[in-house]
């Protein structure tokens, strides 16, 4: 007995080694993910807040989170034409229409100088407002927003949105609330995202990159989300992202700029081929972020090859 006692409880031992082995190193498929937010680090200028989030849009599952300001609402400057686009789209796909704003330039006639008798010809900027119909010409209108990042576009969808759902005239304050109403609808962190204007430029609004990410999962479930993602820019390809370092069709994103703020989010895929939506949000204390050394290349880099950042790159 007593042989077999031992016998017994050396592997039992043994079990639960494996078993706790296991547990302290599981193997996923994403595992390549995990040290993405190390290997960022030196791209980042000194003195920021930053954080990243990568959720699998397969599981849901939450496969990376990163960075010293993880729990912090930071200022997403336009990624905010991110819930824009999506409350357009949901209104959209319930029946509802929306206007754009059109500037016409017409000519009118003025009276010369009191020594002229003769009249000149002057042109003078008009705007009014038309309704938008036809699916085809929405989307072409939210894809030249996020890939140019047209400022007076987004806050002329937000206040034309809130209008429409809180009555005439649409303002801000109401284009807030239709967003707020149309972000409540989805299944997010409570208490992350504070809405100010319908395009970033305000600091006043602030979100987490976790509400940002978890945000894009959530579209991924909608019947118009095919026409959600496209109307992002593909980096290396077009609008704001041209330029940004890194070329890969099979991402789509938006950036946010301000003078103190970098921000990148959207979707692509991992080392391991599987698609994933993520949040990247940096705010700098030393005011101006670069635009010419910065970190928003090598992240989508990481994020679809999983290797090291090039060396010798640093924030000026």
């Amino acid at each position: 007995m007593g042989f077999l006692h031992k016998t017994l409880l050396k592997s039992t031992v043994i079990i639960l080694l494996i078993i706790f082995s296991s547990a302290a190193c599981p193997v996923h498929g994403d595992e390549p993910d995990r040290d993405l937010g190390k290997l960022l680090e030196p791209f980042l200028p000194e003195n920021t807040e930053w954080a990243l989030t990568v959720i699998d849009l397969e599981t849901g599952k939450q496969v990376l989170e990163s960075g010293n300001s993880l729990q912090e609402r930071l200022v997403p400057a336009s990624l905010m034409k991110l819930l824009i686009t999506g409350a357009v789209l949901d209104y959209a796909e319930q029946g509802g229409t929306v206007r754009k704003v059109v500037t016409v330039r017409r000519a009118v006639t003025v009276k010369g100088k009191k020594r002229r008798k003769s009249r000149k010809k002057t042109y003078k900027l008009t705007r009014h407002s038309v309704e938008i119909r036809d699916k085809r010409e929405l989307f072409d209108i939210l894809h030249d927003m996020n890939v140019h990042s047209r400022n007076v576009t987004a806050q002329n969808l937000a206040n034309c949105l809130g209008e429409r759902r809180f009555g005439s005239p649409g303002t801000r304050a109401k284009g807030n609330r239709a967003v707020d109403s149309f972000l409540n609808s989805l299944d997010l962190p409570s208490g992350e995202a504070i809405i100010a204007d319908g395009c970033g430029l305000t600091r006043e609004n602030r979100i987490t990159t976790r509400f940002i990410a978890h945000y894009l999962y959530q579209i991924s479930k909608k019947p118009w989300f095919e026409s959600f993602r496209e109307t992002l820019p593909r980096p290396g390809l077009e609008g704001t992202v041209k330029k940004i370092g890194y070329t890969d069709e099979r991402f789509r994103v938006k950036t946010g700029r301000l003078n103190d703020v970098f921000a990148l989010a959207g979707y692509g895929v991992n080392a391991a081929g599987r698609a994933l939506s993520f949040a990247f949000i940096v705010n700098s204390k030393n005011g101006r972020v670069s635009d010419s050394k910065h970190s928003r290349g090598e992240l989508l880099r990481l994020l679809a090859e999983g290797t090291p950042p090039q060396t010798g790159v640093v924030w000026q």
